[in-house]
């Protein structure tokens, strides 16, 4: 018996350490996954295997691959989905997967910075519980009224992307089976880093704990930072910037002078890039 709990107790603490799984190493490039940035909206659902995992536990970030450096930053309101699911392909346009409310894991500005081409991470708001048997499903809402040209790393998986994508109509990711705008079903699946348990914002090589806190706060905020240089940018409800600095290690924000409300902290060092949420009371 003692021995069972040892091993349980071994278990729940390697499945507590953080752990970064990579999928897909391939070098395409495509402007329609993690969502299709062509149009002014889009949703886009991507499956990945579990045997491609090979792991369990709570989701706390995912990271996608960006093909190249731009010159100007790129802002999009996006709303991210997780799922277990049991589809394995998409077998036509109208073969979507439905998605509810409950599925959100975050839900809010993401930018793709300016002169920058490496992995880009999204912190989730609450972590997603995912078993280890079925597959993953991750679907992005992009709601901004606007496009930029951006490409990502993919990897050929036949079937394994669906997009549907419009400039007219913002798509309602509840009612997909009335949209009657683009649809395509691809192979163009992201490159993607899964972060597990533990700490999140992490590169691969690291388990630097990536934190804003208190919050909600007064404007006083603290940052865990890498101890690398690092730019921070904080971005509004409505995605504007509105104060940005360089710094490393545990840092304090004077954000006294903003409205109170929901902010969204962008933290970009040489390897990664990160985005946290905060509010000002």
């Amino acid at each position: 018996m003692k021995r069972l709990s040892l091993i349980a107790f071994l278990a729940m603490a390697l499945m507590a350490k953080a752990q970064t799984i990579t999928i897909g190493e391939g070098n395409g490039m495509s402007d329609a996954v993690p969502y299709n940035t062509f149009y002014n909206y889009s949703f886009t659902e991507q499956i990945f295997p579990a045997s491609e995992i090979e792991y369990a536990g709570n989701i706390k970030a995912v990271s996608f691959r960006l093909a190249y450096s731009y010159s100007t930053e790129h802002t999009s309101d996006i709303v991210v989905y997780l799922k277990n699911v049991s589809r394995s392909v998409f077998e036509d346009t109208s073969d979507y997967e439905p998605v509810t409310e409950e599925d959100i894991v975050f839900s809010g500005p993401w930018t793709i910075p300016a002169d920058y081409d490496g992995w880009i991470t999204i912190e989730f708001d609450r972590p997603f519980a995912y078993n280890g048997t079925d597959n993953l499903l991750i679907a992005v809402d992009e709601n901004s009224e606007d496009y930029a040209i951006r490409y990502f790393r993919y990897t050929d998986t036949p079937n394994s992307v669906l997009s549907y994508c419009s400039d007219i109509w913002n798509l309602n990711p509840y009612d997909l089976g009335s949209f009657v705008g683009p649809k395509e079903v691809s192979y163009f699946r992201a490159n993607t880093k899964l972060v597990f348990g533990g700490s999140v914002g992490l590169d691969e090589d690291s388990e630097k704990v990536l934190s804003v806190y208190p919050n909600p706060n007064h404007g006083r905020v603290n940052i865990n930072l890498p101890k690398e240089d690092c730019q921070i940018a904080v971005f509004n409800s409505l995605g504007r910037q509105v104060y940005s600095q360089q710094a490393k290690g545990l840092t304090v924000l004077n954000l006294e002078g903003l409205n109170s409300g929901l902010y969204f902290v962008t933290v970009k060092s040489e390897n990664t890039v990160s985005t946290l949420k905060f509010v000002k009371e």
